[in-house]
């Protein structure tokens, strides 16, 4: 219990600090950079093996994801929970509820163990996003296996000088402890919006190109709820869906928000998703697999928990 609730905190704190606190805001220019979180192994962490246990990486990778996730929906939910429908179709402006995000899966890839006591950092980014999907992708490495150059949202910080020359750098999978995949979706009520339209909100996406078309909104089905199963509606089925209630408190801060930096163009943007789609693909392919429940009616046995 103390452990959920610890982890719960990490996540509302790094929400609540990048939509109140943080003096930057992320720019079109920002969109695919990393954010940086780092934690250690504690005792109470380690499996029997005296590593850190596989189930408690989840934990660490909520809370460096909500670091992300409260950058980008800094601007976006704030805009789109006040009114701003600018662009959006008729069922947008008539569905009832509030736009909330919800996690639709998350996976993990275990390379090295992660010794007691030892310290690590979680590099994530956003990797691309479909007319449905936002995919983010987390790196868990050794503590400052790599040195940032450059801090967009914390500018007071000094970065490292770039010391090697182009073609000589070294293998940085060699310093990674794992590496994950999440899938997040932006509904409002049963409607499904476009991730473009989270991020065009936020000010996070170059001018579109007129002959390019808008992506549209999808009235979900119950049974395609993306986070909770079957049957369940998608609402704070996330920690981060805790942002949603907050930015309908951000006045007019969203707005008084300018980006800053050269912007990436349309052609940039959309080379690095459909290069993440294709990993991403991979990761989607797996929802196959809820198919493979109750393909047998006999099973080897039901045993309960020690305490239940």
């Amino acid at each position: 219990m103390l452990i959920s609730l610890i982890s719960q905190y990490r996540v509302f704190r790094h929400i609540l600090y990048q939509i109140y606190l943080a003096p930057t805001a992320m720019a079109a220019p920002h969109l695919f950079k990393p954010v940086i979180t780092s934690s250690y192994n504690a005792i109470t962490e380690c499996d029997y093996n005296l590593h850190k246990s596989n189930s408690t990486y989840f934990g660490d990778l909520d809370a460096a994801r909500s670091a992300l996730m409260g950058a980008l929906l800094r601007k976006s939910l704030a805009r789109l929970n006040r009114g701003d429908m600018t662009g959006l179709p008729a069922e947008a402006k008539t569905a009832k509820g509030s736009y909330i995000v919800a996690l639709g899966a998350v996976a993990a890839v275990f390379r090295k163990e992660i010794k007691p006591l030892e310290s690590f950092d979680i590099w994530t980014r956003v990797l691309t996003w479909d007319d449905k999907w936002l995919y983010l992708i987390s790196h868990v490495v050794k503590k400052d296996a790599k040195k940032p150059t450059k801090y967009f949202l914390q500018p007071w910080k000094k970065g490292a000088r770039k010391t090697a020359a182009k073609g000589e750098e070294r293998d940085m999978t060699k310093s990674i402890f794992a590496t994950s995949i999440a899938k997040y979706v932006l509904k409002k009520g049963r409607l499904t919006i476009a991730p473009e339209v989270l991020l065009a909100r936020g000010d996070l996406l170059p001018p579109k190109p007129a002959n390019l078309s808008t992506p549209v909104t999808l009235q979900a089905t119950r049974e395609e709820s993306p986070a909770t199963g079957p049957g369940t509606p998608a609402n704070l089925s996330s920690p981060e869906n805790l942002a949603a209630g907050i930015t309908e408190k951000l006045g007019e801060r969203a707005d008084a928000e300018k980006a800053d930096g050269d912007a990436l163009s349309w052609a940039e943007v959309e080379t690095q998703r459909l290069r993440g789609l294709e990993l991403a693909k991979n990761f989607d392919s797996l929802s196959a697999l809820h198919a493979e429940f109750g393909v047998d009616d006999e099973v080897l046995g039901k045993y309960s928990d020690a305490f239940w």
